[in-house]
């Protein structure tokens, strides 16, 4: 059922404990249970693609139909050590103000490709995280050459 303001109402279970504690934080704050429940859902909920550029959500909506192992692939994924060293070589020489139209483009390629690569891995790892499946920590994470 649907309330004024696009308010809808939703019964769940949940067990007597949660319940509990979520009407002690409505009591504490003085705010009204669905309230409480509603900013804790909206605090906790991780993104959806919905949330991300629309540039690359077709890219991403391909890794939900990934097996577990190729998503652990994908948040072990890192640049070549080629691309590293480009963009390394780059960021230096447009820090010192000389470089001409295409290599500022080339630059910007690079950036674009290590953001699309840091949106796969991390939706690779969300996708991981919502199947039950444990996150590689940093640490765990190869370093990129």
């Amino acid at each position: 059922m649907t309330l004024p303001g696009g308010t809808e109402v939703l019964t769940i279970r949940m067990p007597a404990s949660e319940l509990r504690r979520l009407r002690r934080v409505a009591e504490i704050s003085r705010r009204p249970i669905d309230e409480v429940i509603a900013d804790t859902l909206r605090a906790n909920l991780p993104p959806l693609l919905e949330d991300v550029p629309p540039a690359m959500r077709s890219e991403l909506a391909a890794l939900e139909k990934l097996s577990s192992q190729d998503l652990y692939r994908e948040v072990n994924a890192k640049l070549t050590p080629e691309q590293l060293a480009e963009y390394d070589a780059l960021l230096d020489t447009n820090a010192a103000e000389t470089l001409d139209d295409a290599t500022k483009h080339r630059l910007v390629e690079l950036r674009m490709e290590a953001d699309r690569l840091m949106f796969r891995k991390a939706y690779a790892a969300l996708l991981l995280k919502w199947r039950g499946q444990r996150i590689p920590t940093l640490n765990e994470l190869p370093l990129s050459e």
